[in-house]
């Protein structure tokens, strides 16, 4: 079994990285996770990391005070070993997304009811707009510098906007900051990707200004999603029969794994998804070991296995707003008759036609959050055979358009195994519960499928896999080379371009923006003259100077330079879902864009 390794305060990390010296601060950031190579081992008064010829004492499963580490070198705490075990350190507070916790919401009251609760109004505080504040001018700073320079002193300031998030109950905001502060220390490894920094930045910086922060002007009324749903955040939701339909492993970066079932209840017909986890650290194990443990969720004596295969009956119900089910003391539940895919209720899930499915997922998935279950789709296929690498060439059945199937990622070795089964058996007729991925039209990433005839299973299974969880049995499909990915096309006027750059920016800082550019003029051949406009007032803020009084030309504040550059990123967000959208419809609409 792992032993979860501690975690520490935001604040508190801050507070270590600001009182170290700069020449220990400069080695940090030169080898930022030397420590992931030292000795590190459990004791029960806590951890021991072997540093060489020192040992840094971890002295709390949760590090909240400078007095629960130290290092046995003499400059301890401010030491360059102690600094780079703790900057390896997961946060506390961050979410596990297990939905299993009870207790005082962590975010701020919505307004009135609303059919969706994320849409609900925030009524924001004096706190909250400090936090968002604080957090503003942190990203803004980043941005300016630009990830390769931004350094621990960077780190600081995020790490001080988090607990401030943290402390005003902003737990998406929270998450962004320590998301953007692992991008400064990881910027230099394997780990670290320029896209995802850029989306982490883009979201800080958006979320913040939502809330409050940056410069003064017109903005939205704050919704619950831009808050973020707390830990705790749950409402009681009365009795609910629920079917399951599917569990699929989650192993994330920042070193939590587990499982989460996918179940749908119905009212007056009209179903509503909902979600049981069980997400905490660890790793990929973690992961099998809780798909085949008991549900935490009312005293139910019922694998995640078995759930998704059956169902429940669950009275005293707690539910977050985006859908997650709490397992508190006042549940209780127990286990009920399931349900085939291919029987009502349920299959009227597969009755709604596919394109207005994936039209509504899209959307589900462009939006700032959303309720569990909107991003998956219901499809009738046909298996075809293999498509190339890990990939499944399929056939909707309602439409006959054809589509794939594939893993979630390089790391998605299980999945990718089971779809090399079913792409064994050509004529394999499936209904699935499956995922679009944007970016990629025509193609789905299946949580589960129920199977025909062609493909055995073991009878317990009920005729349906989890295909990140369970392991079908057979031979695989003979590999086919994989086609080189393809682009867009014409479908895709400048927009990657213009991508790239703003990527750039948030890399190299407000030194890199070009002085002259012909993506302006292409973006304007291309009928995107909102594009061109935007990347130009970027340009103009990021090389904007300003005069003293005694006549010297000094760089101003990067408030200017960030809202532009925010505003650029927004909009080819947009830009990009929208041509995503009319390419998975199989049209081109470049022109409406502006």
């Amino acid at each position: 079994m792992t032993v979860e390794r501690p975690r520490i305060e935001p604040g508190l990390l801050a507070e270590l990285l600001a009182a170290a010296p700069s020449r220990v601060r400069r080695k940090l950031d030169a080898a930022p996770r030397a420590a992931e190579g030292w000795t590190w081992t459990a004791r029960d008064d806590g951890w021991a990391v072997a540093a060489g010829g020192e040992t840094v004492r971890l002295g709390a499963p949760e590090i909240t005070d400078a007095a629960q580490v130290g290092c046995t070198c003499l400059l301890s705490p401010r030491c360059l070993h102690l600094l780079s075990v703790a900057g390896l350190l997961a946060h506390t507070g961050e979410e596990g997304g297990s939905g299993t916790g009870e207790g005082p919401s962590t975010s701020p009251d919505p307004g009135p009811e609303s059919d969706d609760p994320l849409t609900a109004a925030v009524e924001l505080d004096d706190e909250i707009r400090a936090a968002a504040r604080f957090a503003w001018t942190a990203g803004a700073h980043t941005l300016a510098a630009g990830v390769r320079a931004a350094g621990a002193v960077q780190r600081v300031e995020l790490l001080r906007a988090a607990a401030m998030a943290r402390a005003a109950r902003l737990p998406r905001l929270a998450a962004a900051c320590t998301t953007v502060s692992g991008g400064l220390r990881d910027h230099a490894t394997p780990a670290f990707t320029l896209t995802e920094h850029a989306a982490a930045l883009t979201r800080l910086l958006d979320v913040s200004w939502r809330l409050g922060g940056g410069p003064d002007g017109p903005r939205p009324a704050a919704t619950l999603a831009d808050v973020g749903i707390g830990r705790r955040a749950y409402t009681e939701v009365g009795s609910l029969r629920l079917y399951g339909l599917g569990s699929e492993s989650v192993v994330t970066g920042s070193g939590y794994a587990g499982v989460v079932t996918h179940a749908v209840s119905f009212a007056d017909g009209a179903p509503r998804m909902w979600r049981v986890g069980d997400v905490a650290p660890g790793g990929a194990e973690r992961a099998a070991a809780v798909y085949g443990g008991s549900v935490n969720f009312g005293g139910l004596a019922l694998s995640h296995r078995d759930l998704t295969r059956s169902g429940l009956v669950a009275q005293r119900v707690s539910a977050s707003a985006d859908g997650r089910l709490s397992g508190g003391a006042a549940t209780t539940a127990a286990a009920a008759t399931g349900c085939a895919w291919t029987d009502e209720p349920l299959a009227a899930l597969w009755a709604r036609p596919f394109d207005a499915q994936v039209d509504a997922a899209l959307a589900a998935l462009a939006a700032p959050a959303h309720r569990t279950g909107a991003d998956l789709v219901f499809a009738e296929l046909v298996v075809a055979g293999p498509a190339g690498g890990d990939d499944v060439a399929v056939v909707e059945a309602g439409t006959g358009r054809a589509l794939v199937l594939s893993p979630g990622g390089a790391q998605d070795r299980l999945r990718a195994r089971n779809l090399a089964r079913l792409a064994a058996v050509p004529g394999l007729a499936l209904r699935a519960v499956a995922r679009p991925v944007p970016n990629r039209p025509g193609v789905l990433v299946p949580v589960a499928v129920a199977v025909g005839e062609g493909l055995a299973l073991p009878e317990a299974w009920r005729g349906r896999v989890n295909l990140s969880l369970d392991t079908v049995a057979g031979p695989a499909a003979a590999s086919v080379p994989a086609e080189p990915a393809s682009p867009l096309g014409d479908a895709d006027p400048g927009l990657a371009a213009m991508g790239r750059v703003l990527a750039r920016l948030s890399e190299a800082g407000r030194e890199a923006a070009p002085s002259r550019s012909p993506l302006n003029a292409r973006l304007r051949e291309h009928h995107l003259p909102t594009a061109a406009a935007l990347l130009t007032t970027v340009t103009a803020a990021a090389r904007e100077r300003v005069r003293t009084p005694t006549g010297e030309s000094v760089v101003p504040p990067p408030d200017r330079f960030a809202a532009a550059w925010l505003a650029a990123t927004t909009y080819l967000s947009a830009a990009e879902s929208h041509l995503h959208a009319q390419t998975w419809a199989g049209g081109k609409a470049a022109a409406a864009l502006g």
